[in-house]
């Protein structure tokens, strides 16, 4: 083993997890507001942006959009405050100093699966929104629509890749019983630190880790595929009935679209880093222990950077925070609520 381990308390990461959850909670409330009380004219497509900006933080939903925002609010509770990981590598391990394992004994193990269960949700919520985007604008154009038992196959699709990863995930940690044994005869130079940890989780490079990052892999190309297909449907779309529609109409439908694919990219600011984290461990990268830490903080950081882009490229948020926020009126609009009611209309 290349790097020792350092299993002291890295009090800046625990700090930073509470400031950038605070952080976070401020940029989702601003979110979850503006979806719920400045889209009016967005209809049921605001609660699918809805839960995906919650998702980042609590439960799955019935409506796509409003369980959109959700789950990236509860993905930042759970994890700069129900959990607070302290990775051990380059170990394979780890413990955490959250609320859960300290005042109910919960696992790091279980905490993470979770995890991964709201990372994978915020794919799929993602996609639903892309499929519902591009059904709304089809409209009575059928050839353009996606046909009904292919959006079955795709739901469950999802399902079983979502399903099927989180198992296989949850089965990986040497079982509880078993991981004071595991230490003594693998790491029995580690067995009296481990021993003063509040709580640690222990996982081994067998084959079934190997088999989840292939499932996991595969799954999200055929998820990026699938999204790639649907862009380009609304694109080839939106050419289509460019001519049947007046410029206007056409620039709201396309900066639509636009904020879609930049709230897509986003994302790539949770997945990046645990994939990345795969490779540290499998190929005993040097200072282990710290990349994992910093990739831990970029991960954490996906909910401002969303909220960003999400106000950014909305036209209606953009010119609400002009002129609640900075005091004046967004460039080119003379009346927010009137440029409200004209960007967000093409979305009912």
């Amino acid at each position: 083993m290349s790097d020792a381990v350092d299993f002291s308390v890295p009090y800046w990461l625990i700090y930073y997890f509470h400031v950038i959850g605070i952080v976070s909670l401020v940029f989702d409330a601003f979110s979850i507001y503006l979806i719920l009380f400045k889209s009016n004219q967005i209809d049921n497509f605001r609660f699918f942006l809805l839960n995906f900006q919650v998702s980042c933080q609590f439960f799955p939903g019935i409506l796509e959009e409003f369980y959109f925002q959700i789950a990236c609010c509860f993905t930042d509770i759970h994890i700069t405050f129900l959990m607070q990981p302290v990775p051990l590598y380059p170990l394979m391990g780890g413990y955490a100093l959250g609320f859960l394992p300290i005042h109910f004994g919960i696992s790091l193990h279980f905490c993470i699966t979770i995890v991964v269960f709201f990372y994978i949700y915020q794919v799929a919520s993602m996609i639903v929104c892309f499929v519902r985007k591009n059904q709304s604008i089809s409209g009575t154009l059928t050839s353009f629509s996606i046909p009904t038992p292919f959006i079955i196959f795709l739901l469950a699709f999802l399902v079983v890749y979502t399903l099927s990863v989180v198992g296989m995930y949850f089965s990986l940690s040497v079982k509880e019983s078993e991981k004071l044994q595991f230490i003594k005869e693998n790491l029995p130079e580690y067995l009296s630190l481990f021993q003063s940890l509040p709580n640690f989780s222990i996982y081994q490079a067998n084959s079934m880790l190997f088999i989840m990052v292939i499932v996991a892999v595969t799954g999200r190309l055929l998820a990026f595929l699938f999204f790639m297909a649907v862009l380009y449907n609304i694109f080839r779309m939106l050419k289509f009935i460019k001519i049947q529609m007046s410029p206007t109409t056409y620039r709201r439908h396309r900066a639509a679209v636009y904020s879609l694919v930049a709230q897509f990219a986003t994302s790539s600011v949770c997945f990046l880093p645990p994939l990345s984290l795969v490779f540290v461990v499998f190929f005993r990268l040097p200072h282990a222990q710290v990349l994992v830490e910093l990739l831990l903080v970029i991960a954490c950081f996906h909910s401002p950077l969303n909220v960003t882009v999400l106000v950014a490229t909305f036209p209606p948020y953009r010119a609400f925070f002009s002129r609640v926020v900075l005091r004046r009126e967004a460039p080119g609009l003379t009346s927010l609520s009137a440029k409200t009611s004209a960007v967000v209309s093409h979305l009912s």
